[in-house]
């Protein structure tokens, strides 16, 4: 988990350190360094999670030491959605309305100075609590060495891309997580030319697309809505070839036609011819992607939907909900440490009452926190 955790922060690192220079932004002196700083420090932790996953069943203080990187890097995340969101807004909205009450002729230049004060001292903010936490992380690091972790490399990640299909009936505790995301889904009407989108966010490996499977195969999803369609988003940002994959999704049979080259606006009408007379369920599983206008094509499309239609998301990003236009965000936590040994002991094959299963369920107890 912690190293689901860390990777997680490295990657929303990475996609906000690229938006902030795309918006040509700068942040307070030094915080680059600062940032640089927090990527290096997570990079080198990370290389001894494995190590410090196993050992901690047995050793206490390691425990102890994964424990400060959770909590420090849960915080990490609040800051890297702040941060996010504070681009989102900037990128929407630059200026900022101040000017109901100024004379034309000062108008421009109040709200000049008034916006590039806004910026300076929010970016100021994150810039101290980027400190702040970089100071955490290093007296964590030095706490590393004294476990002599042995360090494992980071091999290259490559994200599985989703399908809809699921090999399990149900998830332990998230049924009532379930049953609200649900009901959301079928009960409501959508204003005409509105479609309502649903976000699912959570950190990476927490079960978000396992959960969305199993809505999608809900019995009640299937009687409700005439056509689901699953789309596994992931960090792609090609708008033409997301678009395809929900074209084939809608037509099974033009699949094969979409190989021929044909441009991004014959699949959106395609996709409008097929959708106006249906209400559909989109599930955009895995976005990465908040710039709002990297989806209004596809926005503008589903608007053509019959009322009652709705996207379902699922993100690890706070700014993915937020740019989608959400209008429901469900968050999604980690589970109980019983529930999670209730898994590992059923994972195992183990029923209650198995003598091994109570010689075995202190160190298993362990695994699953």
């Amino acid at each position: 988990m912690a190293e689901a955790l860390v990777s997680s922060i490295l990657e929303q690192l990475t996609a906000i350190t690229v938006k902030n220079a795309r918006q040509e932004l700068k942040l307070v002196t030094d915080v680059e360094k600062e940032v640089e700083k927090l990527d290096s420090n997570f990079k080198a932790i990370r290389k001894t999670l494995e190590a410090a996953e196993q050992r901690q069943i047995m050793e206490q203080e390691v425990k102890g030491w994964l424990d400060k990187l959770k909590e420090v890097s849960y915080d990490m995340e609040d800051v890297l959605d702040e941060w996010s969101t504070a681009l989102s807004k900037l990128q929407t909205d630059p200026e900022l309305d101040v000017s109901a009450s100024i004379p034309k002729r000062l108008k421009t230049s109040v709200i000049s100075w008034f916006s590039s004060f806004c910026q300076v001292a929010r970016r100021h903010d994150i810039a101290i609590k980027i400190k702040g936490i970089n100071e955490r992380l290093d007296e964590i690091a030095k706490e590393k060495d004294r476990y002599h972790l042995k360090k494992i490399e980071t091999k290259q990640f490559r994200r599985v891309e989703s399908t809809s299909f699921i090999d399990v009936s149900k998830l332990h505790g998230r049924d009532e997580i379930k049953k609200e995301i649900v009901e959301k889904l079928l009960n409501g009407t959508s204003e005409e030319g509105c479609i309502q989108t649903i976000s699912l966010v959570g950190m990476g490996g927490i079960g978000k697309t396992a959960l969305a499977q199993l809505i999608f195969h809900d019995h009640q999803v299937g009687v409700h809505f005439d056509k689901v369609i699953w789309v596994c988003v992931s960090d792609d940002s090609d708008l033409n070839k997301i678009a395809r994959a929900i074209l084939g999704s809608l037509d099974k049979g033009s699949a094969t036609n979409l190989r021929n080259p044909i441009t991004l606006d014959d699949v959106l009408t395609k996709i409008c011819e097929k959708i106006r007379s249906a209400k559909f369920l989109l599930v955009l599983d895995d976005v990465w992607t908040d710039r709002d206008e990297d989806w209004e094509p596809l926005k503008a499309v589903f608007r053509q939907g019959m009322s009652g239609s709705r996207i379902l998301v699922t993100t690890r990003k706070e700014s993915v909900a937020t740019g989608m236009g959400s209008s429901r965000v469900f968050h999604l936590e980690e589970l109980s440490d019983e529930v999670c040994w209730l898994i590992l002991s059923q994972s195992a094959s183990m029923e209650r009452g198995n003598e091994l299963l109570r010689k075995l369920e202190d160190i298993g107890r362990k695994i699953a926190k």
